[in-house]
């Protein structure tokens, strides 16, 4: 279950106060525990600093164990286990990391906001919302506005990468997708007239991005309309990707599809796919992307 911005925001402010209460606590036992740190402890700064420093400390690494396990340094590290290999060394059945120029294959997929033709995207929309920051004495109430998620769509479709002379058809069914983002739209980029109110380019672009996403744009075009973002990543042609899968070569004869590889004396590609035991994971990431060995660019 994805958890809203929102609800995140309450989760980290009173997660970081149950943090904090929680190193106060631990520093008062140890100071009973230990002639030496109760010395230490006595002294206001030396406390609130061993406080500040330990609440500080312990987020980090509930941060980074997240990361680590389940986020995006487990994505960067799954993907980095295999050592990158030219596309023409691989093996039938090996599990393998390649890197090549995306190439776009029959009909693409449009991105919703761009409107760019690509072979995967993730385009999320969100809307501002108010949330309490802080809470003073009688009825006087401290807030912000954030940036909550109102719809999030992605979709992929199959794909060629180019490595050096040699090709790959990736079949992005179950795929694990992570796309860098390539756009942010948000109120620093509106299209406005000179009175100051969103132009009618303006309301066109949020108007077809949120038809495109199946979602109302009532709210969100004419002159008081609601801030929007829309942030987006896409997969398109020529741009470099990496892939880490199972695959094995077939004969491009066999496959309409590739009908356009035989004249560039093609007879073989590389299909790399999803399997049982090896998830197949793609990514345009700059964090798993590397200068591929025999690839062209």
């Amino acid at each position: 279950m994805k958890i809203s911005e929102s609800v995140l925001h309450y989760i980290g402010i009173f997660g970081g106060f149950a943090i904090f209460f929680l190193v106060t606590f631990a520093g008062w036992e140890l100071a009973e525990q230990s002639v030496w740190f109760d010395e230490v402890w006595q002294s206001m700064p030396n406390r609130l600093f061993i406080i500040i420093v330990g609440t500080i400390s312990v987020i980090g690494l509930f941060a980074f164990t997240y990361s680590y396990f389940w986020g995006k340094r487990k994505f960067i590290r799954t993907f980095k286990e295999i050592e990158i290999l030219k596309l023409d060394k691989c093996k039938d059945n090996d599990l393998v990391r390649v890197q090549g120029e995306l190439i776009l294959l029959g009909s693409p997929l449009i991105a919703p906001f761009s409107g760019n033709k690509c072979a995967g995207f993730e385009t999320r929309a969100s809307t501002k919302e108010e949330v309490v920051t802080a809470k003073g004495s009688g009825s006087h109430v401290e807030s912000k506005q954030i940036w909550e998620t109102l719809k999030t769509i992605s979709d992929t479709c199959d794909f060629i990468i180019k490595c050096g002379e040699s090709y790959a058809i990736i079949r992005v069914e179950e795929c694990k997708l992570k796309i860098h983002e390539d756009i942010v739209h948000d109120e620093n980029s509106y299209s406005k007239d000179r009175g100051g109110f969103l132009s009618e380019n303006e309301n066109t672009i949020r108007k077809e991005a949120l038809t495109r996403m199946d979602h109302s744009y009532r709210n969100f075009i004419g002159t008081y309309a609601e801030d929007i973002k829309f942030e987006e990543g896409v997969l398109e042609q020529g741009e470099q990707v990496a892939v880490r899968g199972v695959g094995k070569w077939i004969k491009v004869a066999d496959l309409e599809e590739l009908s356009f590889l035989p004249s560039k004396n093609v007879d073989k590609v590389f299909e790399i796919r999803n399997s049982v035991d090896h998830q197949l994971y793609i990514s345009d990431s700059l964090d798993v992307l590397e200068k591929a060995v025999g690839t062209e660019t």
